[in-house]
C-alpha cells in the first residue's frame, strides 16, 4: 500500500505554536511567582501513591548495562540533554511577598525526575532483553502506576518478542504521518519529509496542552470551580513523551503531582518549606504550563502507547 507524501508542518503553523507556547508560560509565571503552598510536601494523589508503594522505583547502578532495553534499541540514554526542566530564581521580600528575580538566570534542574527520564526509563524496562519474564513483568509494572485520578491504563499486551525486535527511528516524525504525533512541538523536517536534526532532539514532551484535546480524568473532588474548564487546571500536572520508533511514534505519558503546587525548590530540585524561606534566601520556581518532577515528588508513567494507538488523554478526531 503507497504511503501519502509526507507533509511537513507549515511554517506558520509552526511559529503560531511557538508564539502561545510562550503565551501560555509567561502568564503562569504571574500566578506561579506569588503562589505559596501552605506546606511543601502536600501530595496530590497520596490515595494513589499509597496503594503504589512500589511504583516510580529507578535504576541506581551504574554498571555499563543500565540501560540494556534504551542501548539495544538504539534510543539515546538519559543524560544532561534529557534534563529540561528550567527553574528559575525567586525573591523573597520582607514583607513576606515573592517575585522571581529580575535579569536572573534560569538553572537546569538535574535531578533525573522529570518526564524525558521518567518515560526513557519505563521504556528501557519494556524493552530490556535480560533477565527472566517474571523479572521483566515486574520490573515494568514497577514503573507503571495510575494517573491523577487513580485510574489505570494497562500498557499493549504484545509479547516480550515484540517489544525486543523494537528500534529507534528519528526519522518517524517526518514521516508524514501528521496525526500520529500527539505533542504540540513543531518538528522543522525538508521539503521531502526528511529528519536532518539530531536523535535526541527527535524526542520531545509536551510544551503546552491544547485544552480543547484533552479529557484527563478528574480527581473525585479535587476538580477547579465549577466555573472553570477542569482541564486547564488538571492537566498542568501530566506531560507527554514522544519517541520515534520502527512502528511509528510511542507516546509515554506521565504524571507530575509537583506541579499542581508549584513548590519552592532549591538548586537540586528538593522542595523548601515556604515558612521557612525568608528573605534573602535562595529559593526557585519553576515556570510550566505541563508536568514536571521534584526529588519529593517525582513524575511517574501512567501510559506508554506505540505507533498507531492514541493516548488515553486525546480527543484529537473523536470530536
Amino acid at each position: 500500500m503507497n504511503r501519502p507524501e509526507p507533509r511537513p508542518l507549515p511554517k506558520p503553523l509552526r511559529v503560531l505554536c511557538l508564539f502561545v507556547a510562550a503565551l501560555l508560560v509567561c502568564s503562569l509565571g504571574v500566578i506561579v511567582a506569588n503562589h505559596q503552598p501552605s506546606t511543601a510536601g502536600d501530595d496530590h494523589g497520596s490515595a494513589t501513591d499509597a496503594k503504589q508503594e512500589s511504583t516510580g522505583k529507578r535504576k541506581t547502578d551504574s554498571g555499563p548495562r543500565r540501560y540494556a532495553g534504551l542501548e539495544a534499541a538504539g534510543i539515546p540514554v538519559p543524560g544532561d540533554w534529557s534534563q529540561r526542566t528550567t527553574a528559575f530564581p525567586v525573591d523573597t521580600h520582607k514583607d513576606g511577598t515573592r517575585t522571581l528575580s529580575e535579569n536572573a538566570d534560569g538553572i537546569t534542574l538535574h535531578n533525573g525526575s522529570g518526564p524525558i527520564d521518567t518515560a526513557l526509563e519505563t521504556v528501557d524496562a519494556l524493552l530490556d532483553p535480560n533477565g527472566s519474564d517474571d523479572e521483566w513483568r515486574k520490573n515494568v509494572f514497577a514503573l507503571l502506576g495510575d494517573d491523577g485520578a487513580g485510574e489505570s491504563h494497562p500498557v499493549s499486551d504484545a509479547p516480550r518478542w515484540w517489544w525486543a525486535q523494537r528500534r529507534f527511528r528519528a526519522g518517524s516524525v517526518c514521516s508524514g504521518q501528521y496525526d500520529d504525533k500527539y505533542v504540540n512541538y513543531a518538528y522543522t523536517c525538508t521539503s521531502d519529509g526528511r529528519w536532518e536534526g539530531s536523535d535526541t532532539d527527535a524526542i520531545q514532551s509536551q510544551p503546552f496542552w491544547t485544552t480543547k484535546e484533552t479529557s484527563f480524568p478528574i480527581p473525585e473532588g479535587g476538580g477547579p470551580s465549577s466555573t472553570t474548564d477542569p482541564q486547564q487546571t488538571v492537566s498542568q500536572a501530566y506531560n507527554t513523551v514522544l519517541l520515534p520508533m520502527d512502528d511509528g511514534n510511542w507516546h509515554v505519558t506521565v504524571y507530575c503531582p509537583a506541579a499542581l503546587d508549584a513548590p519552592l525548590l532549591d538548586k537540586d530540585a528538593n522542595e523548601l518549606d515556604p515558612d521557612q524561606v525568608k528573605a534573602g534566601d535562595e529559593a526557585y520556581t519553576v515556570i510550566s504550563a505541563t508536568g514536571y518532577g521534584t526529588v519529593q515528588h517525582p513524575c511517574r508513567t501512567v501510559e506508554v502507547v506505540v505507533g498507531g494507538q492514541k493516548p488515553f488523554w486525546s480527543l484529537r478526531n473523536t470530536q
